[in-house]
C-alpha cells in the first residue's frame, strides 16, 4: 500500500512545487484534480508538450501519479448531458494514459435526486464503455463509491453488481471500510480516499485499513484528500504523511 496525497491540499501550488514537496517527504505519489482550476494546470486540454513535460517531471523525481481525478459524472439521464460527461470522461482517460496514470475517479454523481434501477443501469453500462474505451492503454476508469448517490454500500451495489468489463476500478471513499464494502468491492478495489477524520494523530484507521486491504494483496494508493478549498499548512501536511506512512510500514513493513 501507497501513500499519495491530492491537489485539493494545495491548491495555489505550481507542479514544480506539488512535485519537489511529494520527493521530500513520505508521499510516494501526487493525484491530480483537475477541472477546479487547481495551479498545477494539467487538464485535457493540457497540449502535447505540456502533458510530456508534466510527465518527466514527475519521473525525473521518482514521484507517481497513481490517479486522475475528474469532475465527469455519469447519471445524468438527460441524453445530451450525459454524453457530455461521456466525452468530459474519455478526455480525461486519454489525459491519464499520456501521463502515466493507471487510473481515473469518476462519480455517479447527484445529477439525480436518488439512485434508482434506470439510473444504475445507465450508469454501469457507461462504465462499460469507458472500460472498453481505454482497454490495452493501461488505464482503468474507477467508480467512487461510498459517495453521493451511492451511499450506502447496497447503492453502491446496484451500479458494481451491472459492470461486466473487467477493465473497470473501483475507490472507497473513506477510511473505514467495513465487511460490506470491502466483500462487494474486493475485487475491483483500485484505491482509497481518506479524509479530515486521519488528520488527527489518535486515529488508526489507516492501520486498521492496512492490515485488511494486505491480506487481500493490495498494493495500491491510500489519497489524502482534504477540500479546505485553501492549502494546507505544509508542517500538518509532512506531519500526516510521515505518520500515515508509519502506520503502512508497520504492515507492509
Amino acid at each position: 500500500m501507497k501513500l499519495c496525497f491530492m491537489t485539493f491540499v494545495c491548491p495555489s501550488w505550481d507542479l514544480e512545487r506539488v512535485v519537489q514537496f511529494a520527493k521530500e517527504t513520505d508521499y510516494d505519489g501526487v493525484e491530480i484534480r483537475v477541472d477546479l482550476g487547481h495551479n498545477h494546470g494539467i487538464s485535457s486540454l493540457s497540449s502535447a508538450e505540456e502533458r510530456l513535460r508534466a510527465k518527466d517531471l514527475f519521473a525525473d523525481a521518482g514521484v507517481e501519479i497513481p490517479c486522475v481525478a475528474s469532475s465527469a459524472r455519469l447519471s445524468n439521464l438527460d441524453p445530451e448531458k450525459h454524453a457530455e460527461h461521456l466525452k468530459n470522461a474519455k478526455a480525461d482517460l486519454d489525459l491519464a494514459a499520456d501521463l502515466g496514470a493507471p487510473i481515473v475517479r469518476i462519480f455517479a454523481g447527484k445529477e439525480v435526486p436518488e439512485l434508482t434501477t434506470e439510473v444504475a443501469i445507465q450508469v454501469a453500462a457507461a462504465f462499460d464503455e469507458l472500460g472498453a474505451y481505454t482497454e490495452g492503454t493501461g488505464v482503468s476508469p474507477m467508480l467512487e463509491c461510498g459517495h453521493d448517490i451511492i451511499i450506502p454500500t447496497d447503492k453502491a451495489a446496484e451500479i458494481v453488481n451491472r459492470i461486466t468489463g473487467p477493465n473497470v476500478g473501483a475507490l472507497w471513499n473513506d477510511s473505514n471500510m467495513d465487511d460490506e464494502a470491502y466483500d462487494l468491492l474486493k475485487d475491483r478495489l483500485r484505491h482509497f480516499h481518506v479524509h479530515d477524520e486521519v488528520l488527527d494523530p489518535e486515529n488508526t484507521n489507516i492501520l486498521d485499513l492496512a492490515r485488511r486491504m494486505k491480506s487481500h494483496g493490495y498494493t495500491g494508493y491510500v489519497s489524502l484528500e482534504i477540500i479546505w478549498k485553501k492549502d494546507m499548512p505544509e508542517d500538518q501536511l509532512r506531519e500526516t504523511g510521515s505518520r500515515l506512512k508509519g502506520y503502512i510500514s508497520q504492515v507492509y513493513g
